[in-house]
């Protein structure tokens, strides 16, 4: 994970060539592998004791109205983020299997 306003602004822009997007932009159902975090040193610390680190896949498993808690399962173990911790964590989405 990167914290923000500490790499060079070009290699931020490396992650635009891959399909990235935020939890909030995902679908339920949709997967992904986690890529990176745009947020300071305490979050970071948090997500990654909860299990939520660069390369790890994540599945969307229910998805609030208005701005609500995501749910997402991670390694296993289900997780409820708040709407603007899950705007904060980017994943690289996993196309979809054709036998599931």
């Amino acid at each position: 994970m990167h914290f923000r306003n500490r790499e060079n602004p070009q290699k931020l822009n490396s992650h635009s060539t891959e399909e990235v997007a935020s939890l909030t932009g995902l679908c339920e159902g949709e997967r992904g592998v986690l890529t990176h975090s745009e947020c300071g040193f305490g979050l970071v610390r948090r997500l990654a004791e909860m299990g939520l680190t660069p390369g790890v896949e994540v599945k969307i498993v229910r998805k609030c109205p208005f701005r609500g808690p995501i749910e997402v399962e991670v390694r296993g173990v289900t997780l409820a983020l708040g709407y603007g911790v899950a705007s904060k964590v980017f994943i690289r989405r996993l196309k979809a299997d054709a036998n599931g």
